[in-house]
């Protein structure tokens, strides 16, 4: 019984010790790419990255996207001006949109489309804006791809917001594997964000039938950090260190009941004079470093196994 529960606190912790490693490596890389950002960001020929939104109405949310300090990279905004007709109309005095022409390249099955538009500020130069009939996220998304001028794009909903050097990361996470070496970066912490090659997409035919999990596991990423945040919760969605830390005890407390539940043997309390009579043993060390209620309620989960 011993040896079964060993084990499995084994393997419990260094799964934990592995994400957080992760966690570390990933905030690390973080710092390093934010003092040099800029240079990397000027490189000719660098990889694009194309926002392409649906269902964003607020202006503070474009503002949030066209903030990343990134030279290849676009934001494309997918509207509907009769459902939405005060939005739209914001959005054209806001950054003085002009309609310009929009020829479907064929590559997406895309439907709905009325005209495009562009802005004429020079600070706005990045933004797209397209007039579609709404029906789904994944037509729009089409429909922004369609037009997106990189190669790379990044599928962005209401209430998401890009956290700094996100961006950078992503480009980072893509250059990785080399100049067409990868097709899909996937966020795994904080709110979901999935970056993708275009060809992938069309390869896929269109979001709908979701191109992420077409993609070869050769050719993926996994992001250990936030790209985005919303502004709904009180702080930014941030997994810190010490909400990991605080996992490895709690999961190895778990995985020992459960190893006592499924061998049918007692299992000891962790604490010095249990009221079911069990004895304390080594098992003890993980409930001292939790908070009283939590030790209380897994001395209460001991003492019921034991019964």
């Amino acid at each position: 019984m011993l040896i079964v529960l060993l084990l499995l606190l084994a393997a419990v912790a260094a799964a934990a010790l592995a994400l957080l490693w992760l966690v570390v490596r990933g905030h690390n890389k973080r710092l390093l790419l934010a003092g040099s950002h800029a240079v990397a960001s000027d490189t000719p020929g660098g990889i694009g990255i194309s926002v392409l939104c649906s269902g964003v109405h607020a202006q503070e949310q474009v503002e949030n996207l066209l903030s990343a300090e990134y030279a290849h990279y676009e934001v494309i905004v997918v509207l509907d001006s009769l459902r939405y007709p005060v939005e739209f109309a914001a959005f054209t005095a806001r950054y003085r949109m002009i309609r310009v022409e929009y020829a479907l390249s064929e590559e997406l099955p895309v439907t709905g489309v009325r005209a495009l538009g562009r802005s004429r500020k020079r600070r706005f130069r990045r933004l797209v804006l397209v007039d579609r009939a709404q029906d789904t996220p994944a037509g729009d998304f089409d429909a922004a791809a369609e037009v997106a001028a990189y190669d790379y794009v990044l599928p962005v909903r209401e209430g998401q917001f890009l956290l700094p050097d996100a961006v950078v990361r992503l480009v980072a996470e893509v250059g990785a594997r080399g100049v067409g070496g990868c097709d899909c970066v996937r966020a795994r912490i904080g709110e979901p964000a999935v970056l993708l090659s275009r060809e992938a997409v069309v390869a896929a035919g269109g979001f709908a039938r979701r191109p992420g999990k077409a993609v070869p596991w050769r050719r993926r990423r996994s992001l250990w950090e936030p790209v985005f945040y919303t502004p709904q919760s009180a702080r930014r969605q941030r997994i810190g260190l010490q909400a990991v830390l605080r996992v490895v005890p709690a999961a190895a407390l778990a995985a020992a009941i459960v190893a006592a539940v499924w061998t049918g043997r007692r299992l000891p309390c962790c604490s010095p004079q249990p009221s079911c009579g069990a004895s304390p043993d080594v098992f003890r060390w993980p409930l001292a470093i939790l908070p009283a209620g939590v030790r209380a309620a897994a001395r209460r989960g001991c003492c019921a196994a034991v019964k």
